[in-house]
């Protein structure tokens, strides 16, 4: 028996269900040819690299196995012939891979929903939003602190004119009085 790795890509526009039957059958068909079936993933709805029968979306499902390699020829004819799977890759690991417990997958599945992709996506906005503002105060700040420099040096200046308003004043108020 020799350990492998198959990835295939499911058409996203099918219905959760049947996306989920699918998933039994392939599970079900492998099992019934002797594979022992050491994880399953599903990723979910995610973005092709390229499109693929002109879809830009697929459901990624990986399944980690051991089996005899005459399952690999029959599974990807099996592959070949369901018009719902986009693409598939199966190859050889070259150790055994861990066993995924269902009990915790079931666990890491709830933890995911918990945070579901859109508010992983809101919290990265959040965060930047966050930044922005920060900046947006620091630059803010550092205009204040310009505005009260610049206040600071007109008041100096305006001083300045009337201390010479009032030395020209009483320099004007002596020559009168010299001159009186």
């Amino acid at each position: 028996m020799n350990y492998y790795e198959t990835m295939y890509i499911i058409n996203s526009s099918l219905e959760g269900d049947e996306i989920q039957q699918i998933k039994k059958d392939v599970v079900d068909y492998m099992t019934s040819e002797g594979a022992d079936i050491y994880s399953k993933s599903d990723w979910g709805r995610t973005r092709l690299a390229y499109d693929i029968e002109k879809q830009r979306y697929g459901n990624y499902i990986i399944l980690r196995y051991s089996s005899k390699p005459e399952l690999i020829r029959t599974l990807n004819e099996k592959f070949g012939l369901m018009d719902a799977v986009l693409s598939h890759l199966c190859i050889v690991l070259d150790k055994e891979p861990e066993r995924v417990d269902e009990e915790m997958k079931a666990h890491e599945e709830k933890e995911i929903e918990k945070y579901p992709t859109t508010e992983k996506k809101i919290g990265k906005d959040v965060k930047v939003e966050e930044k922005a503002d920060k900046k947006k105060e620091e630059v803010e700040e550092k205009a204040e602190e310009a505005a009260e420099e610049e206040a600071v040096e007109e008041e100096k200046v305006v001083e300045k004119n009337e201390k010479d308003e009032k030395e020209e004043v009483e320099e004007t108020v002596e020559e009168k009085e010299e001159s009186a």
